[in-house]
């Protein structure tokens, strides 16, 4: 593995203090510079995709939104908000589907998934965004 970088230490930094839960590129390039951390936007895609290989983090991948990238970890699934964008981790969902038969039936061995719900949060519900 490659020595990591100093603007891939300070995105993980950034993650870590978890002011959020996942982040679009654009979101961790103005976090980066509200802390006094200057990169153009390229330098920065190239530190998230160095980041991924390494596993350091994962890739989420929204229906009709931009990706978001978060720490990599134990896996979990997510709800998205349409109205605010937020996104909340929620335990996997896919526990209690009966993979094994799926596996058993149609000869895949699943080694991972992605389950992204959307809605509106309580906050924006509240608000009146439906």
């Amino acid at each position: 593995m490659a020595r990591p970088s100093h603007l891939s230490a300070a995105i993980l930094t950034l993650m870590r203090a978890a002011s959020r839960h996942a982040w679009t590129l654009e979101q961790i390039h103005a976090d980066l510079a509200a802390q006094g951390r200057q990169a153009n936007f390229s330098s920065v895609f190239r530190a998230v995709e160095r980041l991924l290989a390494d596993k350091a983090l994962r890739k989420v991948q929204l229906h009709a939104a931009s990706a978001r990238y978060e720490l990599y970890g134990p896996h979990h699934d997510h709800l998205h908000c349409t109205a605010c964008d937020a996104m909340t981790p929620v335990p996997c969902l896919a526990t209690g589907l009966g993979l094994g038969a799926l596996e058993q039936s149609t000869g895949y061995r699943v080694t991972d998934h992605e389950i992204v719900l959307e809605g509106v949060c309580p906050q924006c519900r509240q608000q009146g965004q439906s």
